[in-house]
């Protein structure tokens, strides 16, 4: 974006507030950070955030302006709410494409939209709608766009988008929010484990993308090391047990397969293999296996049957088309 259209757009946002007129913030979050940057080291890091950073900014230009970035995430100001989704939905749809052809190094990013009237200054905004966009973007899985409920009511969604209910959910020093989310994506089934810390989505071009939360392993890891190190001679032999205790059951409460950090966020369904046995479903790849704990066994089985008749209809159609070129 030229300086001449950033420079219109600030003004036309400061007019808009001066007015009492509502804009949209957008953050983004990139996924999984922490512990990329502990294992691939600082450097690696920084190249990530450039890369995170360069996608953003182009995509961001074409509605409205890059107020400022924080690192592993940015901050973007737009005129109105379907100006912010629109970027979003590009935001999503390039790391998607890029993923897609680095399915070994993919960057996962969470988005957060809210709208209100927030104090501007000559380089920031700060309000209530600054904090709420930042704390969804936080609670945003990859590949997700969270909104306020309250956004849906007045904003027009460009076409094959549509917004879902994502019911109550607590944020961070905000309290309850009723969430909305923004689908982008052309899906026929999705389920997600009970934690909601993963999110699997069956596509109408029949492959499962993987939606992972924000990365929670570096706090639980160092958390269990805390926990693990409790000296009996400090704290009692009892209460040495009764925290390694805790840290054990902790540590299976949570559920988080580490190692769907590893696979590859789409794949066809058609070559994965599914599993379901009571509450969990197991989900075998090329990468590895990773599960999904805590799921209802009938949403479980529904999406596996779904998985499975749209691979065989699109195997069906492929060979067709194949037996009529020929």
């Amino acid at each position: 974006m030229s300086w001449s259209r950033t420079l219109r757009v600030r003004q036309l946002l400061r007019a808009q507030l001066e007015m009492g007129e509502e804009i949209a913030l957008l953050f983004s979050d990139i996924r999984g950070f922490s512990t990329y940057a502990a294992e691939m080291g600082d450097r690696a890091a920084f190249r990530l955030t450039q890369l995170h950073e360069g996608i953003l900014k182009d995509r961001i230009s074409e509605y409205g302006i890059l107020v400022k970035s924080l690192g592993d995430g940015v901050m973007a100001a737009f005129e109105t709410p379907t100006s912010a989704i629109r970027a979003a939905v590009s935001i999503q749809q390039a790391f998607r494409e890029r993923n897609a052809e680095n399915p070994d190094d993919p960057i996962d990013v969470g988005i957060g939209i809210a709208a209100g009237t927030p104090v501007m200054t000559d380089i920031d905004f700060i309000g209530h709608s600054v904090n709420l966009a930042q704390r969804l973007s936080g609670q945003a899985k990859s590949g997700q766009i969270l909104v306020p409920a309250s956004l849906q009511a007045g904003t027009s969604l460009p076409e094959r988008l549509h917004f879902i209910p994502m019911g109550e959910r607590v944020l961070k020093g905000m309290g309850s929010e009723l969430l909305a989310e923004v689908i982008w994506i052309r899906e026929v089934a999705r389920i997600s484990d009970a934690l909601d810390q993963i999110t699997l989505i069956l596509t109408e071009g029949g492959t499962i993308v993987v939606e992972l939360a924000k990365d929670a392993k570096q706090e639980i890891r160092d958390a269990m090391e805390q926990l693990q190190r409790a000296r009996a001679e400090e704290d009692g032999a009892f209460s040495a047990f009764l925290q390694r205790s805790i840290a054990r059951f902790t540590k299976r409460l949570i559920g988080l397969p580490f190692s769907a950090f590893r696979i590859t966020r789409e794949q066809d369904a058609s070559k994965l293999k599914f599993s379901l046995r009571g509450s969990t479903l197991s989900i075998d790849t090329t990468d590895g296996t990773f599960a999904l704990k805590g799921v209802d066994p009938y949403e479980a089985q529904d999406f596996i049957e779904r998985a499975r008749e749209l691979s065989a209809s699109l195997q069906e159609t492929a060979q067709s088309r194949f037996a009529g070129d020929s």
